[in-house]
């Protein structure tokens, strides 16, 4: 039985991970600025026959000495329960980590990264961290300036991508912008909701291993082939933050799919041969639907970039691409970081947060109001 305690930008992944195991969810705590101490204290005798407790730090207002009264509390009622720390604003070297080492908690997982805490998760639930998998956090260094990622909820985003015509690119740039998701620290999920084959033939290009359910994983991403509604359905059950839908050339047949995605991507092109399947576009959706697509250009000059611009009118959420190589290895879609800017982490210096420090930062925060999640 586990007993968890998070807020809403990791409750997802931290509930769809535990329930994928079988494991047995016994009074979640999910609420952003929660006082785990306070609960531990008044509700110890609650977790009598629990084999897990999951902690996620960044959802709490106590102090850290707060935080290892309560540890300290669960470790002399209860010292079979397997505590696991979910801590990302703490790194190796931090007084706090040292301290949960000194207590014999080993299950401490500091990565802000979607898919790597899943896995850790997994890990620390199945096998449980040894003490040569913790002993980077057995000493500590003094406090410094660092670069906090200040991650903003995604339940699930479904972004869509088409084409104006065949073999402009579509793929390619899926690819592209999942690497950039990826690198982001979101867990991917790319599908191809189109019968070119592409994605069966990348996967035997790299000789990748197929799963049960009609997926492989290429450098972090996983790639769903030949995508019906029932597959696209399943893939929606699982925590993951976005899902790329490949759609490839955007026609009558799957334009209303197209449309239902958060985002709609249309890769098009300005050459003179590729005019006429951009024109086609046009009529095929009225002009307030329209105004919701982002138009991404391919292989355009910088000297025409501006006519085009003209061109569309007031369709102006209009971005050209940069010719990226080699797919599978770079994460440099264009404008991604503009057109994406609502669910991107944003960068703050920080000071790592310790005793009052942490509780006026919550202060600050709860004075601003909470951010709004969004969800499909």
């Amino acid at each position: 039985m586990t007993i968890y305690f998070t807020g809403s930008t990791f409750n997802q992944v931290i509930h769809d991970t535990i329930e994928s195991m079988d494991e047995m969810i016994v009074d979640p705590h999910v609420e952003d600025h929660q006082d785990f101490y306070k609960y531990i204290k008044q509700n110890i005798a609650s977790l009598q026959g629990m084999d897990q407790l999951v902690i996620d730090c960044t959802a709490v207002l106590n102090t850290d000495e707060e935080l290892l009264a309560a540890f300290e509390m669960i470790r002399t009622m209860y010292d079979g329960i397997r505590i696991i720390i979910f801590a990302p604003d703490y790194k190796p070297g931090s007084p706090f980590l040292k301290k949960c080492f000194e207590m014999g908690i080993l299950n401490i997982i500091t990565t802000d990264d979607y898919k790597i805490l899943q896995d850790e998760l997994v890990y620390c639930i199945k096998k449980g961290m040894s003490y040569r998998d913790a002993a980077k956090y057995k000493d500590s260094v003094p406090e410094k300036i660092s670069v906090k990622h200040t991650r903003k909820t995604v339940m699930k985003r479904m972004i869509g991508i088409a084409g104006t015509c065949e073999n402009i690119g579509v793929t390619h740039n899926a690819i592209v912008l999942a690497n950039f998701f990826r690198q982001k620290g979101y867990m991917v999920a790319l599908v191809e909701k189109n019968n070119s084959g592409a994605f069966e033939t990348i996967c035997s290009a790299f000789d990748e291993k197929t799963y049960e359910d009609g997926y492989y994983a290429l450098n972090g991403i996983d790639y769903y082939t030949d995508a019906n509604d029932e597959k696209i359905q399943m893939v929606q059950e699982h925590p993951y933050n976005v899902i790329l839908m490949d759609f490839g050339c955007l026609t009558e047949e799957n334009k209303d799919a197209f449309e239902r995605c958060e985002d709609r991507l249309l890769i098009a092109g300005a050459r003179p041969w590729e005019m006429e399947d951009t024109n086609r576009i046009f009529p095929l959706a009225s002009r307030d639907v329209l105004a919701k697509y982002v138009f991404c250009f391919n292989f355009v000059p910088t000297s025409e970039q501006e006519a085009i611009r003209d061109g569309m009118g007031t369709l102006d959420n209009v971005h050209f691409l940069t010719y990226t190589e080699r797919p599978f290895e770079q994460a440099d879609f264009s404008d991604a970081a503009h057109i994406f800017a609502e669910i991107l982490p944003e960068e703050a210096e920080v000071n790592e947060k310790t005793g009052i420090l942490k509780k006026l930062l919550h202060k600050r925060q709860e004075g601003e109001g909470n951010r709004v999640p969004f969800k499909m």
